[in-house]
């Protein structure tokens, strides 16, 4: 049977459903459980669904019935394909939020929430990201992402973040950034794009902070 994409409808019920009471406070949303699984889609060792639903729910959700169950793993499942399908195509990949930080430390905007999730994705996979070779490239395309996560506090994030101008240039080239990692881990050395010469990072091991559902 040929994969369907979610579409609206299904897409705003599993939405709702992981901002719902029937799951745990900690529970990504969905901007943050599509950042979490792109970032797996990208990452060249696969990744079972045994071991990144837990980590999506973060503990059972109360379902409703079986159907209800039933359901929406199958919209997560298909939601984790749709992701690999978008990448894979190298046509531009869809961020679906906009690209902009929060107003206020206190007030993380979704972009902010989808990195998080993303990079949440990193750690979880983390010795598949950085093999000897591509470190120092990934890292610097990665840069991007941990600007938008607040999950980081190196001196070079922290320059960037002070300054609207440089942080709205470096959220902005994240889409991009997306399909030159997949390209990066998933595809063969001559279709390796350089990294962009204004991307610089000093690693992913930095302290990590902040929360998931908001």
């Amino acid at each position: 049977m040929a994969h369907q994409p979610l579409d609206d409808l299904e897409l705003e019920t599993l939405e709702s459903f992981l901002e719902s009471d029937q799951v745990h406070e900690e529970c990504q949303n969905f901007v943050m459980t599509h950042g979490f699984l792109t970032a797996l889609s990208i990452c060249p060792v696969s990744t079972a669904e045994e071991k990144w639903l837990p980590v999506i729910f973060e503990d059972t959700p109360k379902f409703e019935s079986e159907k209800q169950e039933k359901q929406i793993l199958q919209y997560l499942s298909r939601l984790f394909i749709d992701i690999q399908k978008e990448l894979e195509s190298e046509d531009g990949f869809m961020i679906p939020c906009e690209l902009e930080m929060g107003q206020s430390p206190e007030e993380l905007s979704e972009l902010q929430e989808w990195a998080s999730g993303f990079m949440e994705g990193v750690f979880m996979t983390e010795s598949a990201w950085f093999e000897s070779e591509k470190e120092e490239v990934v890292a610097e395309l990665l840069l991007p992402i941990m600007v938008a996560s607040d999950l980081f506090d190196d001196e070079e994030v922290i320059e960037i973040r002070a300054s609207e101008k440089l942080t709205n240039s470096c959220i902005a080239q994240i889409p991009d950034v997306l399909t030159d990692l997949f390209l990066v881990l998933r595809t063969e050395p001559e279709k390796r794009p350089f990294p962009k010469p204004q991307q610089k990072a000093q690693g992913n091991k930095n302290k990590k902070k902040g929360g998931k559902k908001s």
